[in-house]
């Protein structure tokens, strides 16, 4: 068997309700990706030590899992790194669908020796005024900073020689990744760019459960002592004290 060329990797806590639907989205993707560009993806789901069936979902789904016991998303996300077969790597919440497209542009992407690596377009699986309002704020960020998120990726030789994930963050990991490449990539003429032809669907199951009032002042507060603050986990507690649904 081939060696796949992309990796995607999946964290997962408590996600039985949503990793198998998220797979198969990758997979339908991975069936454009093969005839497009004759090459091969995996999708290795990281068990964050979930407490519900998300193992055994992913599994039956066609993923490989493998086990992080300690519930940091950097972790998760790192331990999956560890065990991928692939140059290219990305990262895709276990609550996202792709479009069929994607990975196709993250391969021509990564293909790119401008690109040091890149994020997606988020787009929300619904909306309303709370949803539609956190992704004009969220709009707003990526516009000035020139970063984004959506499903990260880059190249894994580069995502290991910084040492991936910071496993002391505990919340917007991903950020800093994007600053991260874009800091490897600067000096050798790389940029970091998002991806919008493609894009991930997230659920609004976050946003959903938090109301507008403690969304803005979580926002704001992250504003200041930013560095500080994505480094307690009690301040970051709306990401661990309990699975989304």
């Amino acid at each position: 068997m081939s060696e796949p060329t992309l990796s995607v990797i999946v964290p997962a806590w408590n996600e039985e309700k949503y990793v198998g639907r998220a797979i198969d989205s990758l997979r339908h993707a991975m069936q454009v990706y093969g005839r497009k560009r004759g090459c091969s993806a995996e999708i290795i789901v990281v068990d964050n030590n979930s407490q519900d069936r998300t193992g055994d979902v992913a599994r039956e789904h066609g993923a490989k899992v493998v086990l992080e016991p300690i519930n940091n998303i950097g972790k998760a996300r790192n331990a999956g790194v560890k065990v991928a077969r692939g140059k290219y790597i990305a990262f895709c919440d276990a609550d996202n669908q792709v479009t069929e497209n994607l990975l196709v542009l993250i391969h021509d992407h990564l293909e790119d020796p401008k690109i040091a690596g890149g994020g997606t377009w988020i787009e929300p699986e619904r909306r309303d005024f709370k949803i539609s309002f956190f992704y004009f704020l969220w709009g707003i960020y990526v516009r000035g900073s020139g970063v984004g998120v959506g499903m990260m990726h880059c190249r894994k030789a580069d995502f290991d020689s910084f040492g991936g994930f910071d496993e002391t963050i505990y919340a917007a990991e991903d950020v800093q990744l994007a600053y991260d490449l874009k800091k490897i990539g600067s000096p050798r003429g790389q940029k970091f760019q998002l991806i919008k032809k493609g894009w991930i669907i997230t659920s609004t199951r976050k946003i959903d459960q938090t109301p507008l009032f403690t969304m803005i002042a979580k926002l704001v507060g992250f504003t200041f002592g930013l560095q500080k603050k994505i480094r307690s986990k009690e301040y970051c507690e709306h990401w661990y004290d309990k699975a989304a649904r």
